[in-house]
């Protein structure tokens, strides 16, 4: 997806990097709002002073230990330590942001892949850090974070790297730390979080305001009426406004694209009225209400958005994970994922006779 205009984000990232680190940053949005999309933007304009380390869990299958220690580096093979370091300063932030990970020597991965190895990966980290701090300004970036959100190692691994991240920053200031996730729930269990109280930022990316969607399909050259209707039909999601840029007939595009989506919740809705399903929050296994689901939707009949404690939080963890809604904790308020999604929620409650 190509970067528009998102001047007032990149200043506020740029701002906390030319100060020293002091917080874990957060950056949150609905799903496809551009979060990924700006920080590699971002990355490619910094100048030679920051050396930028980029993990990115997503779409990898992270279920054990070692594989989260494969994709947090990557191998640089028959090179010691201090040379890759060396290189590493020698660099621009464009070439380290191709490594796609941290760069380390093959004996050294192995060593931290053995099962019996007593060698500590974050211990590792914080001294490769202290080392590039000393001439440059180290960034490490990890995209959807919340792969790794329940994987066990003593303990969920997820509270160990928080409390690395806190030392990097808060404590140590030698490294700035960003966290990309799509996942709002994990963004809220991570606001909610007693050990990351004054420990972190939230850095929200929104899908478009009308101003930026309309900026943005006028560059396209779509005009009037049709513009109307895409964005009082879609919305402002960046990859919808993208998808719907070729499409000689873009009404029966987004009439098909509600179609879709509001068969999708109207299938998850009649599984649990059929068999009833169950959801897990905080280990412990929860009975979803049909009842309650349907009353978490008629809150969307005539508005957009509403506050965290107008529905039950089964059912607001239930929706989350089905991409269906979107939950802000910063700012305490629940809206549907996209203009897709708002319309086909209003296609399922005219459908359900009994709301």
């Amino acid at each position: 997806m190509e970067f528009f205009d998102r001047e007032a984000e990149k200043r506020e990232i740029l701002n906390i990097l030319r100060a020293k680190p002091q917080l874990i940053n957060f950056i949150y949005g609905p799903i496809n709002s551009g979060k990924t999309t700006l920080i590699t933007d971002l990355i490619e304009e910094l100048p030679e002073n920051y050396v930028v380390f980029y993990v990115n869990l997503r779409r990898k299958s992270v279920i054990k230990y070692e594989d989260f220690i494969r994709v947090l580096f990557s191998v640089e093979k028959n090179k010691e330590i201090k040379d890759i370091i060396t290189g590493l300063l020698a660099k621009a932030e464009k070439a380290i942001y191709a490594s796609q990970g941290i760069p380390v020597n093959d004996s050294l991965l192995d060593t931290f892949l053995k099962k019996d190895s007593k060698a500590d990966v974050l211990e590792f980290l914080e001294n490769y850090f202290k080392e590039i701090s000393k001439t440059k300004d180290p960034v490490l970036i990890i995209d959807e974070l919340q792969v790794i959100g329940d994987l066990e190692i003593d303990g969920k691994l997820i509270y160990r790297l928080f409390n690395f991240f806190i030392g990097l920053t808060k404590e140590l200031h030698l490294c700035h730390v960003f966290a990309l996730s799509s996942d709002s729930l994990f963004i809220e269990k991570a606001y909610n979080e007693a050990m990351l109280e004054g420990r972190a930022n939230y850095i929200l990316v929104d899908d478009f305001d009308e101003k930026t969607a309309k900026k943005f399909l006028e560059r396209y050259r779509i005009k009037g009426e049709e513009i109307k209707y895409i964005l009082d039909h879609v919305g402002g999601k960046p990859i919808d406004l993208v998808e719907l840029i070729y499409p000689e007939d873009k009404k029966k595009e987004i009439e098909q694209r509600i179609s879709l989506r509001s068969g999708q919740i109207e299938r998850a809705l009649k599984r649990v009225k059929e068999l009833g399903e169950k959801i897990i929050m905080d280990d412990v296994k929860h009975d979803v209400s049909y009842e309650n689901l349907l009353k978490t939707l008629s809150k969307f009949k005539d508005g957009e958005e509403i506050k965290c404690n107008e529905i039950d939080e089964i059912s607001e963890s239930f929706f989350a994970k089905k991409n269906v809604l979107f939950v802000d904790p910063v700012r305490k308020m629940i809206k549907p994922q996209s203009g897709i999604n708002l319309l086909a929620i209003r296609e399922v409650l005219k459908e359900i006779r009994d709301v």
